[in-house]
């Protein structure tokens, strides 16, 4: 089986933007029965949980909850005990007609009453806006002893945005964004929570990972984009004391972007050369993003040191190249040759440690052989013809001495040998960019210097002035 990274509309530049990482994001190769956590169908003779709970008894902040109560919840609530115990492992939010317009309810789902009972959970609300801008507010309770609590009187524009966040143990469970429905009915989100571990070694963790190298002109932009799965049933919160969840970046990266994914889980930056995992992973999956820079330095071969991540069970590393370009990644596959949306030649290198039953290194060695460099003839015609220039203007200076009226002139030789050169360049530099060996930038502007090298020669032999 396969899983299939979500697409999101995250990429800018000149490639990204049209979908090159979207078209990149394929699937990672899945060992059988190895899935991310889903959840589970109620055990047979079993009544499912009703998509909206019956009215709710009076209890000191709203009904009883959906996960197990405590013996101090009282009989009221027991009828009421979710049937599927913890087996929900995503946030869930629902209408609900029988609460009041504005209102939100939250239940906390756990087989753990003390994960549930009196918790203060925070309703973060943002108000979007382009006339004074977006602001953000909060309002904070704490649930009772069923796990459940509800915010009143809240605002139902469309222009509103809530998340509910409850701080468990240390960690940190959200909901996703949403908004009142249109009809005045309230809305329920039903929270699952979870026990917490720091160490990462008793807790089934996999990882997989992709690497984009898109080149953009004199650089390399790397998306790193890594995908935490978590098959126990207990959440993970990295501990900030553990060195081995630095990963360091290749050197010389900068321009570092960490995407902001919706969730718990997270990359935060650790110093100006590393990253770190941090935040709560809670069993599932979490997709994480970040995007660097890497020049070139005008080097036609250029080799990186990539950070492998936490428990690697497969990674891809991408190319979008130019003719001539290869890539070799160290330990991996000989690179497939495709193609990207917009028909850019694209290489992928893939390996699947999980599969091989071997345990993937601490660092992945990529090498980039054939990259474009300038042209050295484009640098050798501007200077050339410069130099024929400046020497015709020097040879006609004595002559404007004497004969102040007369425009210098060059001979036909000279500017016939500068024409060429310059007009042979701007041929071959047309090519390099209709065949994708050199990016917009560098094309517009060894273009722009080409044209003006040529119109200082002058149309009939004079020297223009600069």
């Amino acid at each position: 089986m396969t899983h299939p990274i979500l697409q999101r509309r995250f990429l800018s530049g000149r490639s990204l933007a049209r979908g090159a990482l979207l078209g990149a994001l394929i699937s990672l190769t899945v060992p059988a029965g190895a899935q991310a956590p889903a959840p589970s169908a109620p055990a047979a003779g079993t009544a499912a949980a009703p998509a909206t709970a019956p009215a709710a008894p009076t209890v000191a902040r709203g009904a009883p909850m959906l996960g197990k109560p405590s013996a101090a919840a009282g009989a009221s609530a027991q009828h009421l005990i979710n049937p599927h115990g913890n087996r929900q492992t995503m946030a869930r939010i629902v209408p609900a007609p029988d609460l009041s317009p504005g209102e939100i309810e939250v239940r906390l789902s756990s087989n753990e009453p003390e994960l549930i009972d009196d918790k203060e959970v925070k309703l973060v609300i943002s108000k979007q806006s382009i006339a004074q801008g977006n602001t953000s507010s909060e309002v904070k309770d704490k649930t009772n002893l069923g796990g459940v609590l509800r915010f009143q009187n809240q605002a139902t524009g469309t222009d509103y945005l809530y998340t509910v966040v409850a701080e468990v143990n240390g960690a940190q469970f959200s909901s996703p964004q949403f908004q009142f429905r249109a009809g005045g009915a309230g809305m329920r989100v039903l929270l699952p929570v979870y026990k917490t571990s720091t160490d990462v070694n008793g807790i089934l963790i996999l990882s997989r990972a992709l690497y984009a190298i898109i080149p953009q002109d004199n650089l390399f932009a790397v998306d790193m984009l890594w995908r935490i799965e978590n098959y126990s049933d207990v959440a993970w919160v990295p501990d900030p004391a553990d060195k081995t969840l630095r990963f360091v970046l290749p050197q010389g990266a900068k321009a570092i972007n960490i995407r902001e994914e919706p969730g718990d889980a997270k990359f935060q930056a650790d110093g100006d050369d590393a990253v770190r995992l941090a935040g709560t992973f809670a069993p599932g999956q979490h997709d994480l993003m970040l995007r660097f820079h890497l020049d070139t330095n005008g080097e036609a071969n250029r080799n990186f040191t990539f950070p492998s991540g936490i428990h690697l069970g497969s990674m891809r590393v991408l190319l979008d190249s130019a003719p001539g370009m290869a890539l070799r990644v160290e330990g991996f596959s000989d690179p497939n040759e495709t193609r990207n949306a917009d028909g850019q030649r694209r290489l992928i290198s893939s390996r699947d440690f999980l599969g091989e039953k071997v345990r993937a290194p601490d660092k992945i060695e990529v090498h980039i052989t054939g990259i474009p460099t300038p042209a050295a003839g484009r640098t050798y015609a501007v200077s050339l013809a410069g130099a024929i220039a400046l020497g015709g203007l020097a040879l006609s200076m004595g002559r404007f001495r004497s004969r102040t009226a007369a425009r210098p002139q060059l001979s036909k030789e000279d500017r016939d040998r500068a024409g060429e050169l310059l007009l042979d360049e701007l041929i071959r530099l047309e090519r390099a960019f209709k065949h994708g060996e050199i990016g917009r930038k560098t094309h517009e502007a060894a273009r722009r210097q080409l044209l003006e090298a040529y119109a200082r020669l002058g149309v009939d032999g004079g020297l223009q002035p600069a």
